[in-house]
């Protein structure tokens, strides 16, 4: 039996992310150690500029995840975007490809297929990432342009049935961007409406009673990573590897879009579904924590210089 490389074989901590990388790809070409043939399929939902890429890199540093990004081999087919996911087939096939125990993929943009997706891997796991609709509005004006949400609320107004943004929309949600919407639309407006659509879309597809669905706050993530990784782990019920995955992880961006520019309507909207969404997640968070070893949860505190 050919050798099997185990995290114990080197010291995770010190190693810079490229370093582990290459260890890493080295390790899963030989076999990773604990491999029983059993994987387990996540799928990263929600909204883009909801630090899912901050969650792409902490899962690389498992050793026993292959990781895709949102651009990847399972969306080679999309030559828009680059984002939309091939055929289901295809990707299962490529999936299936990897003798890991966990595999994670974040089809942002299929968030509205949830259910088919969940159907095609059965017993897999969504985390729905969700951050503070100012933020997220801010973010995506700077990152795609001060126009993007108007053109993320267009296909709304359309009811264009194959653009993924309007994709399986109610006509709840079509109606309520029709009332907000108009041409000279506050830009940040229009981007946190586009938020409040996506957020819409978990309990429409009725996720909030999923219990393979966990809620994945963003400022929990940056502000608690080692906390917030193991509850994730504990969710997804798989060891967790270390603190080494968050190593990386800073909260410079927390709350930085949150400079009041949305009108007082826009706001009470997104300010409701927040309120939710954050609800469902301090619930879930106790129910998870309920079964942590008190020492698991002082060493975590300890580790993070909280008392």
């Amino acid at each position: 039996m050919p050798y099997q490389l185990k995290s114990s074989d080197i010291n995770l901590q010190t190693l810079s992310f490229g370093a582990f990388r290459i260890y890493k790809n080295a390790a899963q070409k030989l076999g990773v150690a604990g491999y029983d043939g059993n994987k387990t399929i996540v799928l990263i939902l929600g909204i883009q500029r909801a630090g899912t890429s901050m969650m792409y890199w902490v899962f690389e540093r498992d050793m026993g995840v292959k990781v895709y990004r949102e651009s990847s081999e399972l969306s080679s087919l999309d030559t828009n975007e680059h984002v939309r996911l091939n055929p289901l087939s295809s990707v299962i096939s490529e999936i299936d490809r990897h003798h890991l125990p966990m595999v994670v993929f974040k089809p942002l943009v299929e968030s509205q297929r949830a259910h088919e997706l969940m159907a095609a891997f059965p017993d897999s796991r969504v985390l729905w990432a969700y951050r503070h609709y100012q933020d997220v509005a801010a973010s995506n004006l700077k990152a795609f342009g001060a126009g993007n949400g108007h053109s993320d609320l267009q296909p709304f107004l359309t009811n264009d049935p194959n653009n993924w943004r309007s994709q399986n929309s109610s006509e709840e949600t079509r109606q309520t961007i029709r009332r907000f919407y108009e041409m000279d639309l506050n830009p940040f407006d229009a981007a946190a409406l586009f938020w409040w659509a996506r957020m819409q879309l978990y309990f429409e597809q009725h996720l909030d009673q999923n219990p393979h669905v966990m809620l994945s706050r963003y400022e929990d993530l940056v502000l608690d990573p080692a906390r917030t990784m193991r509850r994730t782990y504990a969710f997804l019920d798989r060891s967790y590897p270390g603190d080494h995955m968050v190593k990386d992880v800073n909260a410079q961006s927390v709350g930085k879009g949150r400079v009041s520019r949305l009108s007082p309507a826009v706001d009470e909207l997104c300010a409701a579904m927040l309120a939710r969404l954050d609800s469902l997640n301090e619930q879930s968070i106790l129910s998870l924590e309920s079964g942590f070893d008190s020492t698991i949860l002082s060493s975590v505190t300890d580790d993070n210089g909280r008392s």
